[in-house]
């Protein structure tokens, strides 16, 4: 069965990279280690929500940079 529309090569990696950082950050361990008082999974989603929509910003920038030459 065809995809509904193409996905490009990274946005593949981008959303396969966040899908392991989620799982990553919600195994049970992750929420006893502390760090500066607070678990490593608040740190985890910490950085999950910030860097996620800056990289996808940078990658959208950067593909219509491309796209306009």
């Amino acid at each position: 069965m065809p995809n509904f529309f193409p996905m490009p090569g990274g946005d593949r990696w981008f959303l396969l990279t966040l899908i392991i950082f989620s799982l990553i950050s919600f195994l049970p361990w992750m929420q006893e280690i502390q760090m500066s008082g607070m678990a490593l999974f608040g740190w985890m989603m910490a950085a999950l929500i910030i860097l996620s929509p800056a990289i996808a910003l940078i990658w959208l920038i950067r593909q219509s940079r491309v796209l306009k030459k």
